[in-house]
């Protein structure tokens, strides 16, 4: 396959500063929705967060069916977050097709048991047309410090829930390129096109 080099515009930079109790990967839909991003990047998140919940590699493939762990680090933490932003392409239409939505990842029970749960694990916010984040985050607590892709759970913290929170990210809006999640009949794939103002 040949490499996919596409080139646009940083747009406009955009800084969010979260509220306590907010689910961080939902404030970031909320805020490509709301700034209209169709692509762009995390170029910073940093503050302090309740739960961290992450998806890793396994340390023993054999012990996850899907190849990945859904964990979370109990109590507060210090996060900092990096990513990318794209629009979600979903083009198949049966639902009995091997790729159907229903058919991307096995149902776990607890924590893979809906379909909306099987979207978020790849990282969109919901089907065709709405926002996609890759977010990777470093997380630290008293204890120990992991990495991992961004997953719903993780909720800004704060000393005094009625005060402001220090959580904020900058995006960086990008204009005259699309990145794709793309879900169709060959998989799960980032797609890359060129897209005129």
């Amino acid at each position: 396959m040949a490499r996919l080099i596409e080139s646009g515009r940083i747009e406009e930079i955009i800084y969010a500063r979260f509220e306590p109790g907010e689910d961080i990967l939902q404030a970031l839909y909320e805020i490509c929705i709301e700034k209209d991003i169709k692509t762009g990047v995390i170029m910073d998140g940093s503050g302090s967060a309740v739960n961290f919940t992450y998806q890793h590699f396994p340390v023993n493939p054999r012990m996850s069916p899907t190849n990945v762990v859904i964990a979370t680090m109990e109590g507060k933490c210090e996060i900092s977050l990096q990513g990318t932003i794209g629009t979600t392409v979903y083009t198949v239409e049966d639902p009995n097709h091997p790729r159907a939505i229903s058919n991307l990842l096995p149902t776990i029970a607890g924590v893979l048991d809906n379909d909306l749960d099987k979207w978020n694990m790849n990282g969109s916010m919901g089907g065709d047309g709405t926002p996609y984040i890759h977010a990777h985050c470093t997380a630290s607590n008293k204890d120990y410090t992991v990495c991992g892709h961004l997953m719903p759970g993780t909720k800004v913290a704060s000393g005094d829930p009625a005060k402001p929170s220090h959580f904020s990210v900058v995006i960086a809006k990008v204009s005259g390129v699309e990145l794709q999640a793309t879900f169709d009949e060959h998989g799960f794939y980032q797609n890359i096109v060129k897209k005129e103002d």
